[in-house]
């Protein structure tokens, strides 16, 4: 397995143990807008002082500035608080399968805005993905409306993360300094959400807290940069794919450590969804040989 996919793969798992220790910090008093609040400003002190202790420059590329600030509000803060958002009219179950759109929508796009060729194999293992990513869901008639729209939009929206990543050079950054960035304007921007809100609220246990604090240092040294590692390597289209993984991980330690049950349609999703990495693993490898060649 290739360094870029073994990244990709890595950070997805730890992006899916993010839900289950969520879990744990809403039943301490926690809510979903001061949980994404901490999630990025509690790491960026620790992000500057690492940058500062490796003498790596700071200072962006006046051209990437720009670049940088959307990336951080379109594709970091808005994907999440639109996901937050839609926990108050649907399920945390049926969000977050909602949100797993961005993969097919990381794939067209790619293949239809940058004429990005996809080897039969691949395209195979997107569609299987979708449909084991949907047969996650428990969607029905009773389902909130403005929910779903919500949970579809945070996919979208997570989807421009992905292609803007890899197709504005903003991989080509230092993957410590672009991370501190992406928090710090994620901080900014959910502080203004929360307060114009009236949605921030610190008045929850300890247990919170601590599990709050483990969320943002196991996203912000490891799953955000090894994602971003990823995309360097592998592209956008592979990123997508691979990162399904992570709903499969959530199911499996939600089961585990939560005791919650495992319907055989989410049996069935997740086995979809691990032949489809499998078959997009392949079609990767068939792709870099045929590269190779020429």
């Amino acid at each position: 397995m290739s360094k870029g996919k073994f990244c990709l793969i890595i950070s997805a798992v730890l992006y899916g143990v993010s839900p289950i220790l969520a879990a744990v910090a809403y039943r301490g008093g926690i809510n979903g807008i001061t949980l994404t609040f901490l999630r990025s400003s509690v790491s960026v002190p620790l992000l500057l002082a690492i940058i500062l202790a490796d003498k790596r420059p700071l200072r962006l590329p006046k051209r990437a500035l720009g670049s940088v600030a959307a990336l951080g509000v379109f594709g970091g803060a808005l994907p999440i608080l639109l996901l937050y958002l839609s926990y108050n009219f649907i399920s945390t179950g049926l969000a977050t399968t909602l949100h797993f759109i961005y993969p097919i929508v990381t794939v067209v796009a790619s293949a239809v805005i940058y004429h990005e060729r996809m080897p039969r194999i691949m395209l195979s293992a997107v569609v299987l993905v979708t449909v084991g990513i949907f047969m996650f869901s428990d969607i029905d008639a009773r389902s909130d409306k403005v929910g779903i729209i919500l949970a579809l939009l945070s996919g979208l929206f997570y989807s421009f993360y992905v292609i803007y990543i890899d197709r504005s050079g903003l991989d080509r950054l230092d993957y410590m300094v672009l991370t501190f960035y992406v928090m710090l304007i994620m901080s900014a921007a959910t502080l203004i959400f929360g307060l114009v809100t009236d949605s921030l609220s610190f008045d929850f246990s300890p247990l919170s807290w601590s599990v709050s604090v483990v969320i943002s240092l196991m996203v912000t040294l490891g799953a955000m940069p090894l994602f971003q590692a990823g995309i360097r390597y592998e592209g956008a289209s592979a990123a997508g794919v691979l990162s399904t993984v992570e709903p499969v991980t959530s199911v499996a330690l939600g089961a585990l450590f939560l005791g919650e049950r495992v319907e055989a349609g989410q049996l069935m999703g997740a086995g979809m969804i691990l032949f489809g990495v499998i078959l997009a693993e392949r079609g990767l490898r068939k792709k870099e040989d045929q590269a190779a060649l020429h």
